[in-house]
C-alpha cells in the first residue's frame, strides 16, 4: 500500500501485486499480452487478472523482450492517455497493425505461444459515439469470433482472430 502522505510516493517502486489481482484458474488458461501500465503485462484471458511470469516458463531473454515492450507500449499508451498534443498520433500508432509497437508485440505473442495459447489485448480507445464493437480483425480482416471456451469463468467477453491471435473486448 502506497502512502500518500508521502510527498515522493509517486517515485517510488510500486508495491507487489495484491494476491487477489493474481490469477487462481487452474490449468493451462490461454493468456494475454495486455499492457495495463504495471511491470508485467501478462494477463489471463479468463479471469482478465495477472498472471506470474514463472507459471508459464518463459527464458529469461523473453523476459527482457517483454519488459522493453511494456515500456515502449506504455510510452505510447501514456501519450494518449495525456489527451493533450500527442494524443491523436499516439491512438494512430495503438491502432495501427504496422507500427513497431504492435509489430513487437505480435512477435511476442508469436513467441509466448510456444509455451500456453497467447493473444495480444488489442487497443481499443472508447468510442463516444457507442458504435458497435469491431467485428473483423484490425491486422487480416477475418470476422472475430466470440472466445467460448471456458465460458464459465470467462469474467469478460472477447471476440477473436485465432489466425493472427487479437483478442479485443466485445
Amino acid at each position: 500500500m502506497l502512502d500518500q502522505s508521502d510527498p515522493y510516493w509517486k517515485l517510488r517502486p510500486p508495491p507487489p501485486t495484491p494476491p487477489e489481482e493474481i490469477c487462481t484458474c487452474t490449468g493451462r488458461s490461454p493468456i494475454l499480452l495486455q499492457p495495463c501500465l504495471t511491470s508485467n503485462p501478462i494477463a489471463c484471458l479468463l479471469c482478465n487478472l495477472e498472471v506470474p511470469p514463472e507459471r508459464i516458463g518463459f527464458s529469461a531473454e523473453l523476459a527482457d523482450k517483454l519488459a522493453r515492450w511494456q515500456g515502449f507500449y506504455d510510452a505510447f499508451y501514456r501519450l494518449w492517455l495525456d489527451s493533450d498534443e500527442f494524443e491523436a498520433w499516439a491512438q494512430t500508432q495503438l491502432e495501427n497493425p504496422q507500427s513497431p509497437v504492435n509489430q513487437q508485440g505480435l512477435a511476442l505473442v508469436s513467441a509466448l505461444n510456444a509455451f500456453r495459447r497467447t493473444y495480444y489485448g488489442w487497443f481499443q480507445a472508447e468510442a463516444e459515439d457507442e458504435s458497435p464493437p469491431p467485428t473483423h480483425c484490425p491486422v487480416c480482416q477475418a470476422k472475430l469470433s466470440q472466445y467460448a471456451a471456458g465460458k464459465a469463468t470467462l469474467k469478460m467477453q472477447r471476440s477473436v482472430c485465432e489466425h493472427c491471435s487479437i483478442a479485443m473486448p466485445s
